[in-house]
């Protein structure tokens, strides 16, 4: 009798979930999110604009049917199995009316929000580790980046995300347009939004200090979340650094 083959999945594959925004029970699209911890307590990040329904800089609806997300379906691992889910719906606001999600201090024009989640029994969570962005490694225009998503909400082996290769197009310190975002070039599709991107370098990388280190192994770096491209016909993408995450956590701390 042969023995059954060990199906070995990626940390990272774990962190990212499959989203579907609704309106009055209605199905509007989709998005990506992923877990993180901060005081004890877990945050779905995803883009404002996802849960918002409207564009962060014109404040425009993004649904041809007028209508704004009310309902966050988020497709969580189960307890029971890894690689077994369940949709579970999340309320977008609460009963007085006002949004669950937790904003940048800047607002919507950081295109990045933290929802608290409810915690659940049978629901796992496998939180992405923020020190990733620590990692003492040097990004440079023209390196290959992941994106961890779903692209038009497609999964693979039932809901597990979907890989895709782009490669960082401006200096990654540059702010682009003002803001703490850098661009990557990438054949992104909707769904994604939300996304973490890594870079990921075997063998060896460059640091921040100016020296190289040698490597066996598989090297990280959390780069930050994805939120669309900057225009629709050119495939190039924003990153939100990982620093408006931290910014967004301290609000919840804080409160």
């Amino acid at each position: 009798m042969s023995t059954p083959k060990q199906i070995i999945i990626d940390p990272l594959s774990a962190c990212s979930l499959r989203l579907e925004l609704a309106a009055n029970g209605n199905a509007l699209g989709t998005a990506t999110g992923f877990v993180v911890e901060s005081g004890g307590r877990y945050y779905l990040i995803t883009n404002w604009h996802a849960v918002a329904g409207r564009n962060p800089d014109t404040n425009q609806l993004l649904s041809d049917t007028g209508a704004v997300p009310d309902e966050l379906r988020i497709v969580h691992h189960l307890k029971a199995r890894l690689g077994s889910w369940a949709v579970f719906s999340d309320p977008l606001f609460d009963a007085n009316g006002s949004a669950r999600w937790l904003e940048h201090p800047q607002g919507r024009v950081i295109d990045v929000i933290a929802v608290p989640l409810t915690d659940h029994p049978d629901v796992a969570f496998y939180p992405l580790d923020l020190s990733l962005a620590d990692t003492n490694m040097l990004p440079q225009p023209g390196m290959p980046v992941s994106i961890i998503g779903y692209p038009y909400g497609l999964a693979t082996g039932v809901a597990w995300p979907i890989w895709k290769t782009g490669h960082i197009a401006s200096d990654p310190d540059l702010d682009y347009d003002g803001r703490p975002a850098f661009l990557i070039d990438a054949t992104t599709r909707g769904g994604m939004s939300g996304s973490p991107v890594v870079l990921r370098l075997s063998g060896g990388y460059p640091t921040r200090d100016g020296s190289f280190i040698l490597a066996g192994g598989v090297a990280t770096l959390f780069l930050g979340v994805y939120s669309g491209r900057i225009h629709g016909q050119a495939e190039i993408g924003r990153v939100w650094r990982p620093l408006v995450i931290q910014e967004i956590l301290a609000r919840a701390s804080s409160a």
